[in-house]
C-alpha cells in the first residue's frame, strides 16, 4: 500500500543481482501457449463490438526512443512532446506493456517508474476494490465538500481564470488527452481550490480521457485529493502560478490551448488562490480531527 516498498520488490524481481534479466519477462509468442484454444475463435469486427471511427487523432504505437531517453528531464513541460503518448494503446492492448518496460529498463528509470505507479495503482484495485467508489482512507469520506455546480462548470469548460487550468482542461475537452503534469495541476484546483469532491472530477476525465484507465484514473484523483496510498498528507496543494512559472514559463502551452489569455475576454480568477488554500486545510482539518 506504499508505493516505494512496492517499487523497490517489483525491481528486485525484476532483476537478479542488478542485472537485467530479461527471461523473467515472457516472450510474445509464450503467451499464446496459455489458452490451448488460442486461434480458433472468430474475432469480431469493431463494428460488431459498438465501436464507432472517430475523427480524433491517435497517437502512433511505435515507441520513440528519443523520447524515452530525454523523459526524466523534459516530461514535467507540457508544451514539449516529451511523454510516450502510449497510454492508449496500454489501455486497448495494441501494445505489450512489456515491449514498453524493455525499453524503459534500457532507455529510462524514471519512465519505468512510470510503469510501475500503473502496476501499484492495479493492485491497490485489485487489493482494495472499495477505491472505486469510496477513499482508499476512510476517514476523508468526512469532508464537507461545497460541489458549487457553477463552479465545476467553468473547470469543466477551461474557464476559471487560472491559465494553467483551463490550459489542461481545454486540451482534454479537445483532444481527449491531458499532459500528466495538467493533470495533477487541474485535479488539485478541483479538490483543493473548489472544494469539490473528487469524484467529479475523476468521472469527468473517464468520460473525456482516451487513455482512461480505472485503476490509475482513481489512484490519480485519490493522491490529488490527499485520500489515496500516498504519504503526503492533505496540506500539499499546488499553487497554479508557480506551477505555471516553473512548467510553462514562456506560456506556450497557455498560448496555445487560451488564446484570449491575457485579454479582456479572459475570465478574473473564480477564487483568490490563498483564501483558497486556507479554506481548504480549515475543511480538512475539521473533518480529519473532529
Amino acid at each position: 500500500t506504499v508505493f516505494t516498498p512496492y517499487k523497490r520488490k517489483w525491481l528486485e524481481r525484476l532483476f537478479d543481482n542488478q542485472q537485467k534479466d530479461f527471461n523473467r519477462f515472457p516472450s510474445e509468442n509464450s503467451l499464446s501457449n496459455l489458452n490451448p484454444h488460442a486461434g480458433s475463435y472468430l474475432i469480431p469486427e469493431l463494428d460488431d463490438m459498438g465501436f464507432q471511427a472517430s475523427q480524433k487523432s491517435i497517437p502512433r504505437k511505435e515507441i520513440d526512443q528519443d523520447i524515452i531517453r530525454s523523459y526524466g528531464d523534459k516530461r514535467d513541460f507540457p508544451a514539449l512532446k516529451a511523454t510516450s503518448r502510449l497510454g492508449l494503446h496500454l489501455r486497448f492492448g495494441t501494445i505489450s506493456i512489456r515491449t514498453v518496460a524493455r525499453t524503459a529498463i534500457e532507455g529510462s528509470d524514471v519512465f519505468l517508474s512510470e510503469l510501475i505507479w500503473r502496476d501499484f495503482y492495479s493492485q491497490i484495485l485489485q487489493h482494495f476494490p472499495h477505491v472505486e467508489k469510496n477513499c482508499f482512507r476512510p476517514k476523508y469520506e468526512y469532508i464537507d465538500w461545497r460541489n458549487n455546480e457553477t463552479e465545476f462548470k467553468a473547470w469543466c469548460e477551461g474557464k476559471t481564470g487560472y491559465p494553467m487550468v483551463d490550459a489542461g482542461m481545454r486540451e482534454l475537452n479537445a483532444t481527449g488527452f491531458m499532459h500528466n503534469r495538467s493533470r495533477m495541476i487541474t485535479a488539485s484546483f478541483l479538490t483543493k481550490h473548489l472544494l469539490i469532491d473528487r469524484r467529479w472530477g475523476e468521472a469527468y476525465f473517464a468520460d473525456k480521457l482516451l487513455d482512461f484507465d480505472l485503476a490509475s484514473n482513481n489512484g490519480g484523483w485519490q493522491w490529488a485529493a490527499g485520500c489515496g496510498t500516498d504519504a503526503a498528507p492533505y496540506f500539499r496543494i499546488f499553487n497554479p502560478e508557480s506551477q505555471q512559472k516553473k512548467f510553462d514559463k514562456n506560456f506556450e502551452y497557455i498560448k496555445k490551448w487560451v488564446p484570449e489569455w491575457g485579454s479582456e475576454d479572459y475570465p478574473k480568477p473564480i477564487v483568490e488562490h490563498k483564501f483558497a488554500r486556507e479554506r481548504c486545510l480549515e475543511v480538512y482539518k475539521k473533518a480529519l480531527n473532529p
